[in-house]
Formats: C-alpha cells, structure tokens, sequence
C-alpha cells in the first residue's frame, strides 16, 4: 500500500503520533508542502507553533511551517498605527485561535479589535482599550497569551510586564523586579516561566531574573535573580534572548543591525563565548528578534 492510498483521517492518524521535528523532514514524503507564496515578511508573532507574519505591503498571514498551511487575514479597518498579538482560547477538548489589535490614532484614542479563525470574523471591544506604551518588537506567548514589556502612561519611568488572556479577552499588569533604566527583554521558557533581561549600558553588565511558574490566574508575579554577566569586552546592545538557565548561557543578538550582523552566546563567568554572524535582509523596518519555535501538528482554522 503507497501513502497516497491512505484515508485522510488515517493519515493524520498517523501523523499525529510522528515527532512534529521527524515530520518537517518528511514533508516532501507526505505531500506536505507550503502554500505560502514568496513575499517580504518584516516582522514574526508565534504562538503554539503558528507563526503570525506581517508583509512589506501591511498583508497578515497565519503560518504553520510545519504542516505548510497557510491562511490571509483581512483586517477590519486600515490606516491606524496598530499592536498586534496572536493566542487561543483554551478550551477542554482544543484550543480556539485569535488575533488581538490595539489600534490608535493620532489622538491616542485607543481601540482593541479580535479575530476569530472560526467565525472569520473581527469584533470592537472598546472595553480593553490598551492603557501603556508597548516596548517594542518584544513580546512573548505562553500558554495561549501574550507578554510584554511596556511603560506606564501617566508615570513614565515605571516599567512593567502587561499580559492579555485570549480566555477572559483581560489585560493585566505583573511588577518587574526592578525598574532599570536601561536595555529589558522578555523570553519564556518551556511556556512555564517567563526570564527578563536587564543590561545597565552603564556597568556594563548584564543581569537575568527568573518568575515563579506562570499561572493564568495570579495576580502577582514573583522574581528571583538567575544569574548576571559582566560583559566589558564587548559593547551592544540586546533587545531579544534566550536562557539556558541550568547551564547558565544566553543567547543573544545585536539590537542595531546595520551596524553588525551577529549572534553572541555567553556564560555567566563570560565563558563559553561565541559570535557567530548570520545572513539578513538589509531593508529590516525592526531589529532582528529571537524567539524559540516548537514545530507543531495544529492544523490552522480555514475560511
């Protein structure tokens, strides 16, 4: 019997108790190719292995690399500087998908706008207008929401962690355990703790704070110090990492990419350090971002 002969439903039967990892290199094998056609992407949100990506010409599409599917996303409204976040409703049997926009205009009147993958639909929710300055590109996805860094409005030097639940459509507000005036990321590990990242430009040094396990339902967030680098030797500066918190390395890259394209890996004794330079577009509207992706079997919602 030939893979074609199989039913659909067997098929995925089968795929679905194949490593999502052993699938990607069996694509070809099993017919699984990309239906993504060649454009531009400026700027990448993932969420449970669902990649969303945003054009050179402001077109969203929902990317699951893995399976090759693809899906445009038509926005309600045109024509506003706008925040974007994908995540899912988590419910007993599968988790439902959606889009969040911030939307504002020139006056700072803010909108949040949600999309549906299965009623292809968006709807207003003037409610939970959004009420900070994002630190942008950076924001993180665990289990389903969405993580940010961003600055109070009224007390401008305060700066916090924002969440927003795709399950109660509810932003939320967490404290950081300091408030540094200088370089901080955010990163997540295992979608269980979120890590953040603080470089004061002017010691020099580097320090990474660890949450308690997230839970949806907290309102408070506890911090312990994981460890710090003391890196003199070189001078950048880092918007996105990733930890290996037992072993202590981080994983870095430059936040000015016209100036040098490059991604440093560093101990917490400055050992174990590396550069290694990686190829890019020279038209990137952001800095580059890094972000750790876990392949997925979840089959993206069609129209």
């Amino acid at each position: 019997m030939m893979i074609s002969d199989l039913t659909p439903d067997l098929l995925e039967e089968i795929l679905c108790r194949v490593p999502a990892t052993t699938l990607c290199r069996l694509r070809s094998t099993f017919g699984l190719h990309s239906n993504l056609e060649q454009v531009d992407i400026t700027q990448v949100l993932h969420c449970g292995g669902l990649l969303l990506c945003f054009t050179n010409n402001n077109r969203l599409v929902v990317w699951n690399p893995c399976l090759g599917e693809t899906r445009w996303i038509h926005p309600k409204t045109t024509g506003y500087s706008s925040n974007f976040a994908l995540g899912y409703q988590k419910n007993k049997s599968y988790h439902s998908y959606k889009i969040l926009r911030c939307r504002h205009d020139f006056q700072l009147n803010n909108t949040s706008e949600i999309y549906e993958f299965g009623s292809d639909s968006w709807r207003v929710r003037d409610d939970i207008a959004l009420d900070c300055k994002l630190t942008l590109p950076n924001q993180v996805s665990s289990q389903g929401n969405t993580f940010w860094l961003a600055e109070d409005r009224i007390f401008r030097n305060k700066r916090i962690v924002l969440s927003f639940d795709f399950t109660t459509e509810r932003f939320k507000r967490f404290s950081l355990p300091k408030n540094p005036p200088s370089i901080t990321s955010l990163s997540v590990v295992r979608e269980e703790q979120l890590f953040f990242f603080m470089h004061c430009f002017v010691s020099n040094k580097m320090q990474v704070w660890v949450s308690d396990k997230i839970d949806n339902d907290a309102v408070v967030l506890s911090w312990s110090k994981s460890f710090k680098v003391d890196f003199q030797a070189i001078d950048r500066r880092f918007q996105s990492f990733m930890v290996d918190e037992e072993k202590k390395v981080v994983l870095c890259c430059d936040s000015c990419p016209w100036i040098r394209s490059m991604v440093y890996t560093f101990g917490e004794d400055f050992d174990s350090y590396t550069e290694t330079p990686y190829v890019q577009s020279m038209q990137l509207d952001f800095p580059p971002f890094i972000f750790s992706y876990v392949p997925s079997l979840v089959h993206i919602q069609q129209e």
